[in-house]
């Protein structure tokens, strides 16, 4: 009888044993299996800085210029490229972001008009037939050319993990070295390309820009600048507007 009783309590301490480290296997399963299906955008990141390449194409034109100005969004276009720092400070679902680009940007003015600056500075567009003398214009091209040294400044939120979905906000600061104006057109078979420097653009303004990310698509973008280009008394006072895609 005693050894059935001692039988009976060795068995069931194995048992309890064996239970035991099954619960332990299985709570270990457990724990493994969560941290799989962690998502790989955790806070790992947090406090990253990574370097991104960017790369703008867009359309252009003006806004607000007076009601005889004419601007064409095509063929003018809008080029751009930067490489900034983006920093994650409290995981990947947010970054904070500054940089160094340039751009160029190309606004085309109706055929019948160009850009001619008075004895006092001031930039406005006038039509062809005004120079008269009865000379007969064609193949008219009247274009802005601006190039700037730009410093992105961005804020960005990811809806996902795979970080397709995403909404940019931020301001690009424009440092505008260099602009000018020229005209093109034909008379009587001869082709005059005509420049004019010193149109006495703004060294500074501001582009607010929204950017947004989707999946399967590229990323679209929109600029528009509340600083007008031309300087007090240089120009018709008209805003920058810019919109296109990131590559």
């Amino acid at each position: 009888m005693k050894k059935v009783f001692l039988f009976t309590i060795i068995m069931l301490t194995s048992m309890a044993s064996h239970a035991r480290v099954e619960g332990d296997s299985t709570e270990t399963k457990r724990y493994d299996k969560i941290k799989i299906c962690k998502s790989k955008y955790d806070d790992s990141m947090k406090g990253e800085i990574d370097l991104s390449f960017r790369l703008n194409v867009g359309m252009n034109t003006m806004t607000g210029a007076p009601s005889d100005y004419s601007f064409k969004i095509w063929p003018s276009w809008d080029f751009g490229m930067a490489v900034t720092a983006d920093w994650y400070p409290f995981g990947a679902r947010n970054s904070w972001s500054i940089g160094l680009g340039v751009n160029w940007r190309k606004y085309r003015s109706d055929k019948d008009s160009y850009w001619v600056k008075d004895v006092n500075g001031e930039m406005g567009l006038i039509p062809y037939s005004a120079i008269g003398n009865g000379m007969n214009f064609s193949n008219c091209k009247t274009t802005l050319h601006v190039f700037s040294l730009q410093v992105p400044v961005l804020y960005t939120h990811y809806f996902d993990d795979d970080q397709d979905w995403y909404v940019t906000l931020g301001a690009i600061i424009n440092f505008n070295t260099g602009a000018h104006t020229t005209r093109q057109y034909e008379v009587e078979d001869q082709d005059y390309d005509i420049d004019t420097n010193k149109i006495g653009q703004r060294p500074v303004t501001v582009d607010l820009m929204l950017q947004l990310g989707l999946p399967h698509f590229p990323d679209l973008y929109v600029k528009y600048s509340p600083t007008t280009f031309f300087k007090d008394g240089r120009g018709p006072k008209m805003h920058q507007l810019s919109f296109g895609i990131f590559l």
